[in-house]
């Protein structure tokens, strides 16, 4: 089987246009297919050579990977080219054998043409090609952010870093951090990463040393440099001075890490740092005495990197977000059941940084099942819950968590006092957004009556049939009306536990989450259309057939 896989690898080679085989495909020990082409370039009579290896599962990928490489270290100078010479290539999936060959080796020669030829640079920024490696059987990742500071050339000193949950990178374990802020050699504060307040309050902060250098350490441009001894012209003979000063108090921790973090700018506003693991009692430095002056410098030795991504907030949500209008808002949710959890835990996954929850209810076991909550933290007040999720989602959010006996007291028992309600508009005028998802019919008439920025409020029927939103002032007689008089709400048909308890409404996570999302998606929509306005709405599903849902708007 393998010797015919060979034979026709090597054949459909042969008969490919501009290609020549320099060394016959042959199968190494591992069961790849290896051997070394020539491709001609276009309209010259000039070839470039490469190695070529194919793995058992070409042409299906390997992994996320092809499964087929061309590789020659003679182009590292060109963009496009990896550490080991590889040519990074992206092409179609293709599970006939000759048509696979054919698509990568065009795709080889579009490398070519674009990046040998015209010696192409991208627009893009590609960050310096590393592999990270394990210090002492582990790997170490640290996250920043921008910070509102310039840094100068050479500037060094102290960072400070706290350790999150560490994890498996592949098979070896990583130990995972955040970096806070920076110092100076002092250990006075020059400053800080944007991380929300409990980021910042994370406990058991440790320290390591930075240095900022004029240019990235790169060799060739865009492959990072692997030998301390390469780092020496990049830093001023103070940084060695620095280090020594530092190995030497704290020796008491001989053999234990401490990251080194090199930073260099990327474009005329964004740094970015790469981390270095260094051991403590073996700094690779050396101090030698020239014309009666001590000096240092860095030895010959192979640095050991470890992973850095900068999580700001634009990267953190590069992929997507909700529109500013709702990103950018103060927000309160009222009511963290069902569907203000999932409101709650969208809003942080889609970008907003500020968000108040209230809600009086007790989360226990069997709300988990249908909301944001995790089993493992127990019996607990559903805002102290909520509020650690959305920080576990979002390092960028800030929580607030109101007083529910101070809010009920505003708002029914004072209900009807003048002075009271004009002091409870006026703060709750403090929100740009507020999501009333409690579906509490005496609070609705309540706040209706108030003038308010944006109050929206959402709540399902029975066996979510529907969803209905109200985003208009005064609208708690329209909403009654929905429920009282337009849509078929069997409150018969409930779910009612064991025990003197409220009866619920049937729904699972799905059923509730499939319309919270498609009122959401709504939502966001006609916010970030100017020309539109944001007007009552219902969604009304039907599964008779085919599942389908339905908005109507009022």
């Amino acid at each position: 089987m393998m010797d015919k896989r060979l034979t026709l690898i090597q054949q459909i080679f042969s008969e490919l246009d501009g290609v020549s085989i320099e060394i016959p495909f042959s199968s190494d020990l591992e069961f790849n297919i290896v051997g070394k082409i020539k491709v001609q370039i276009e309209s010259m009579e000039e070839y470039l050579s490469f190695d070529v290896k194919i793995y058992p599962e070409y042409p299906l990928k390997r992994l996320d990977n092809e499964s087929i490489t061309f590789s020659n270290t003679e182009y590292l100078l060109y963009g496009h080219v990896m550490g080991d010479g590889s040519i990074c290539r992206h092409t179609s999936h293709q599970i006939d054998l000759k048509k696979k060959v054919e698509i990568d080796v065009n795709s080889l020669k579009r490398w070519i043409w674009k990046y040998y030829l015209n010696k192409d640079n991208d627009n893009h920024y590609e960050h310096l090609i590393l592999q990270p490696k394990e210090f002492k059987e582990k790997h170490f990742s640290f996250l920043f952010t921008e910070v509102d500071y310039v840094f100068n050339k050479n500037q060094f000193g102290f960072f400070e870093y706290s350790q999150i949950n560490n994890g498996l990178y592949y098979e070896k374990v990583i130990f995972n951090h955040v970096i806070q802020e920076f110092r100076d050699p002092s250990s006075k504060k020059v400053a800080e990463c944007k991380w929300s307040s409990a980021v910042k309050q994370l406990p058991n902060k440790n320290i390591g040393i930075y240095v900022f250098l004029d240019n990235p350490p790169a060799r060739m441009g865009k492959f990072i440099i692997n030998n301390w001894a390469d780092l020496e012209s990049l830093v001023s003979k103070d940084v060695f001075t620095f280090l020594y000063d530092v190995q030497k108090s704290n020796l008491k921790l001989k053999g234990n890490p401490i990251p080194f973090l090199i930073g260099y700018r990327i474009s005329d506003t964004e740094i970015h740092w790469e981390v270095a693991i260094l051991e403590i009692g073996k700094f690779p430095i050396e101090s030698y005495k020239e014309d009666k002056v001590w000096k240092g410098g860095f030895i010959d030795e192979i640095i050991t990197w470890g992973i850095t991504k900068n999580c700001s907030y634009d990267y953190f949500f590069g992929r997507g977000k909700l529109s500013e209008k709702i990103t950018k808002s103060k927000i309160l949710i009222i009511g963290i059941g069902a569907i203000g959890s999932m409101v709650a835990t969208t809003f942080a996954r889609c970008g907003c940084t500020s968000i108040d929850v209230v809600d009086h209810d007790i989360k226990e076991p069997e709300n988990v099942c249908r909301s944001e909550y995790s089993f493992l933290t127990g019996i607990c007040n559903k805002p102290d819950d909520l509020s650690n999720e959305l920080f576990s989602i979002s390092p960028f959010i800030e929580v607030g968590i109101i007083d529910v006996k101070m809010f009920h007291v505003d708002t029914k028992v004072s209900q009807g006092l003048t002075n009271t309600t004009h002091d409870l508009q006026r703060r709750l005028l403090h929100y740009d957004i507020i999501i009333d998802c409690s579906t509490d019919n005496d609070l609705l008439y309540i706040l209706s009556k108030l003038e308010l920025n944006r109050y929206i409020t959402l709540s399902i029927t029975n066996n979510a049939k529907e969803l209905v939103c109200s985003v208009e002032p005064s609208s708690y007689n329209w909403v009654m009306n929905q429920y009282e008089n337009v849509l078929e709400n069997d409150l018969e048909d409930n779910h009612n536990p064991t025990g003197c308890w409220s009866p619920t409404f049937k729904a699972s996570y799905n059923d509730i989450n499939t319309l919270v999302q498609f009122a959401i998606k709504h939502i966001n929509r006609k916010m970030s259309d100017n020309s539109k306005s944001l007007r009552n709405f219902v969604l009304k599903t039907n599964d008779e057939d085919i599942f389908s849902i339905k908005l109507d708007e009022f």
